[in-house]
């Protein structure tokens, strides 16, 4: 994975891959986003062509945020793994057999195709090819983008070439890491609230449209298939993109 990834430059979605079921989900979640918009707005088929850069757009913002999850989570696994490596540091193992010993766990407590564990193999074929663990983890944390790793690894990299206590540095890197990454999910969890709240605004003006349509059909029959019509419709849903934008920007703010 890591000999792919030096080769393609370093991106975290090379490293946490949107699999062929979760796409297709998401080409549906597009498509479908097309045609509530040709619907609520232009009820024309011309128009749901030309409506195609929307789900398009749609498409590669689920998939951002799936990727966001998926780096979320393995930075929690991640967190667990130090943990377990600082006890097995205490209990007298090196730190290369520190992370290593701790495979079979990780495997039992995620799977053996979690991230985890899939950075614990990119470790040992590494270490076989007389690689150091510091900078595998560099490397690691530059190509996923997990903020958890990138700090251990310039840590234990410093560590390492200073020749300190690495059972006291790993250990006190542990317990800074656990508290941030504890401290951000708090923050994740109170923002959650504030995404939902966004979530159910953005749909609110089509459910407000459907409805007005199917209780009172002639309401906007005027606004569709004319000129007039299609100008203020057009008007209307760039407003609506706008507040939208606005809104993901606020929700997406980085923690």
């Amino acid at each position: 994975m890591l000999k792919n990834l030096k080769r393609q430059g370093i991106r975290s979605e090379l490293f946490f891959p949107v699999s062929l079921k979760e796409k297709i989900v998401l080409c549906i979640k597009g498509a479908l986003v097309v045609v509530l918009v040709d619907f609520c707005f232009y009820r024309s088929i011309a128009a749901a062509v030309c409506l195609f850069p929307v789900g398009y757009w749609f498409y590669q913002t689920e998939k951002k945020e799936l990727i966001h999850k998926k780096k979320e989570e393995a930075g929690m696994q991640f967190k667990e793994l130090l943990l377990l490596t600082v006890a097995g540091q205490k209990a007298g193992y090196s730190v290369e057999n520190a992370f290593l010993k701790n495979y079979e766990d990780m495997a039992a407590l995620y799977g053996r195709e979690s991230y985890v564990c899939l950075m614990l193999r990119e470790v040992k074929s590494g270490l076989n090819n007389h690689l150091s663990v510091s900078d595998l983890w560099k490397k690691i944390g530059e190509c996923s983008g997990i903020v958890e790793i990138r700090e251990f690894s310039e840590v234990f990299s410093i560590a390492k070439e200073s020749g300190g206590n690495m059972t006291a540095i790993m250990e006190r890197t542990a317990e800074t890491i656990s508290s941030k990454a504890e401290t951000r999910k708090e923050i994740e969890t109170l923002l959650s609230a504030r995404r939902l709240e966004q979530k159910i605004m953005n749909i609110m003006p089509f459910f407000l449209i459907i409805y007005v349509n199917f209780t009172s059909p002639d309401y906007f029959r005027g606004l569709y298939h004319s000129l007039q019509g299609v100008i203020i419709m057009t008007f209307c849903f760039l407003v609506y993109i706008s507040a939208y934008l606005l809104g993901y920007k606020i929700a997406a703010a980085e923690v």
